[in-house]
């Protein structure tokens, strides 16, 4: 799992409590021993206790792409003779910042490490989210052309 930092707290349709995740994720949090042991959330005080707090997000280890966030801006296209050295060594995004890899021409790898630890293929035509705050780097194989989108959450 991947630790999240809690930014707020709202209730559902059913009045439990729902934790907003700065990677843009909502994660429900509810008092039911043995399954889930949150004794905090069901009082004002607990919750406000736990703004900040990490809290693992299951969403971000599947990529999920989170509602409401928009593009604000893109690299240049990169390939394999422009990509910077820094795109093939680990980096990771800013906190609250996904990414979208796109392979325009050509085919690479997206790899992430620990911990999500996983190796995406990708192919002409193909893209990728990238979660924020997530070691990763490309792997060029051989002609390729690719970018980077950059999102945020909307206003």
């Amino acid at each position: 799992m991947i630790p999240r930092r809690i930014l707020s707290f709202a209730q559902d349709q059913h009045g439990d409590w729902v934790a907003l995740l700065d990677c843009g994720h909502r994660r429900h949090v509810r008092h039911r021993p043995p399954l889930s042991i949150f004794p905090w959330v069901e009082h004002a005080e607990g919750r406000t206790e736990h703004v900040g707090a990490p809290i693992e997000c299951g969403r971000c280890v599947t990529r999920e792409w989170p509602d409401g966030f928009e593009p604000y801006k893109a690299t240049k296209i990169f390939d394999q003779d422009s990509t910077p050295a820094g795109l093939l060594a680990d980096h990771q995004t800013r906190a609250g910042v996904w990414g979208r890899l796109e392979v325009l021409d050509g085919s690479l790898a997206l790899r992430f490490v620990a911990p999500l630890d996983e190796r995406v293929e990708l192919h002409a035509g193909d893209s990728t989210p990238i979660p924020p705050e997530l070691p990763h780097h490309v792997e060029l194989s051989g002609p390729v052309r690719f970018r980077v989108q950059f999102h945020r959450r909307g206003s």
